[in-house]
């Protein structure tokens, strides 16, 4: 997106609702986040949540690839592998040793995609803990 304003509105299209613009003017400035945003006649088609990840034991990060949507009617014509290669892309000329994705055994669809991009499966026993924090007022 150009500014935060038209980020705010790709995030809404997909999510239903965005933080204020003035909270995705920091996310975009911030070097470490990325928003992919793929478009039609100026309205998005698609989107890439990408972050940048440094290592204290590695010389070049990572990029995670934390969330990708495609509209529906966009859905089976290459959106979402574009969307892949254009942050493969990135990585690369960024000098990163990887980029990485994470999905449910049980997502058919994001296995395709991920399978059909060159991704390769590491560890089939990973489990992801989460660890929600209350709300604070």
């Amino acid at each position: 997106p150009r500014d935060a304003a038209e980020a705010a509105e790709v995030v809404r299209t997909f999510k239903g609702s965005a933080r204020p613009t003035e909270e995705l003017q920091g996310f975009l400035a911030n070097p470490a986040n990325y928003l992919l945003v793929a478009e039609s006649d100026k309205q998005p088609a698609g989107f890439l949540t990408v972050y940048r990840l440094e290592r204290p034991d590695r010389d070049a990060g990572q990029m995670f690839v934390y969330e990708i949507g495609v509209a529906p009617s966009w859905r089976g014509q290459g959106l979402a592998a574009a969307l892949i290669q254009e942050i493969k892309t990135l990585a690369r000329e960024e000098g990163m040793s990887e980029a990485f994705v994470l999905t449910n055994h049980d997502n058919e669809a994001a296995l395709r995609l991920y399978e059909s991009t060159g991704g390769v499966v590491e560890e089939d026993s990973a489990v992801l803990f989460v660890y929600p924090m209350a709300a604070t007022s």
